[in-house]
């Protein structure tokens, strides 16, 4: 789906009468478990409905400039939505990813303040539409969200401008931003750091880390392919080497050894990024200078401009 497509099915879903539903998801026995919300009706659920649905539209449809990429090719510009194009998902995330409103209304699970508890909340659901049409988005929760009930909120009472105490037990404090958004069964990433915190995503990134690796291998590239691997294990490291071998034309057009080799030579502007072995038939891996030079090498990343004969350095490969 492309930008335009994805804002179309937002927006049908917005041009409804939509409400909001709220599930916190909590942390049981190493599974997480959505339980709705109770939400006051009225004011309360309104207030919810237009903080998320705004976040939506600031977010996407008033966005001119949004991007969309795959995932797995993420690379450092900023104002993208990112399509997760893995075959498996975090287990913090497969409630959000399977589910399924009208299972929900059918089988009701609301938070209960007697028997679940609070402090084992890891974020929140939030579906937003009818029961024939919506979007579901992920917000995660952090401790810095929840007032505690040994804590106070100090209100300010406009009427007579004097600050009282709110009461109550434990407080979340709501705010309307999300991390990831479900459309069609389909999760899209806002801010990737979400699932950098995931031990089983970083399991992905480096398996496909060791894919590269060993293509590269292949190619019989490097004066030691050891470095790569000890490299890898910085998962900063392994998140940019592991859309290499997806994306990179090297492999997909089979350049040889040799003409990569005599490309970092030739090239004026890589003069002095790489050593090589004795023979020089190989490159040199050693310092963090040439690693990284590697990987823009690797991912051809090193472009010449039609037009002024200049060399570029740019992540982003759009094609035309």
């Amino acid at each position: 789906m492309d930008v335009e497509n994805f804002r179309a099915r937002i927006a049908d879903v917005l041009s409804e009468s939509v409400l909001a539903q709220v599930y916190l998801l909590i942390k049981q026995d190493n599974e997480y478990v959505a339980k709705l919300a109770d939400l006051e009706n009225g004011k309360t659920e309104s207030e919810v409905t237009k903080l998320f649905k705004n976040f939506v539209d600031d977010t996407v449809m008033k966005n001119e400039d949004l991007q969309m990429c795959e995932l797995s090719v993420a690379d450092d510009r900023s104002n993208a939505i990112y399509h997760y194009d893995y075959d498996e998902c975090p287990e913090e995330l497969k409630t959000f990813k399977d589910f399924d409103i009208n299972f929900r209304v059918n089988n009701p699970d609301k938070f209960d303040f007697h028997n679940d508890h609070i402090n084992n909340l890891y974020g929140y659901i939030i579906y937003l539409g009818t029961m024939e049409n919506g979007i579901v988005l992920f917000k995660k929760h952090y401790p810095i969200s929840l007032i505690k009930r040994d804590s106070f909120l100090l209100g300010l009472i406009k009427a007579n401008e004097r600050f009282e105490l709110i009461q109550g037990d434990d407080i979340l404090r709501l705010n309307g931003d999300a991390q990831l958004i479900l459309v069609d069964g389909e999760i899209y990433v806002f801010d990737t750091k979400i699932l950098e915190q995931s031990i089983k995503f970083n399991m992905l990134i480096n398996k496909a880390a060791d894919e590269t690796i060993e293509a590269i291998d292949n190619l019989g590239l490097l004066e030691d392919i050891q470095v790569l691997r000890d490299s890898a294990e910085e998962i900063s490291f392994a998140r940019k080497l592991s859309k290499v071998k997806k994306t990179s034309p090297i492999f997909s057009l089979n350049i040889p050894k040799e003409t990569i080799v005599q490309f970092t030579k030739t090239t004026k502007e890589l003069e002095g990024r790489f050593k090589y072995s004795d023979d020089g038939q190989t490159i040199r891996l050693d310092t963090k200078k040439s690693k990284a030079a590697f990987l823009k090498l690797m991912n051809d990343s090193f472009l010449r401009s039609e037009l002024t004969n200049q060399y570029y350095e740019t992540s982003a490969k759009d094609k035309i």
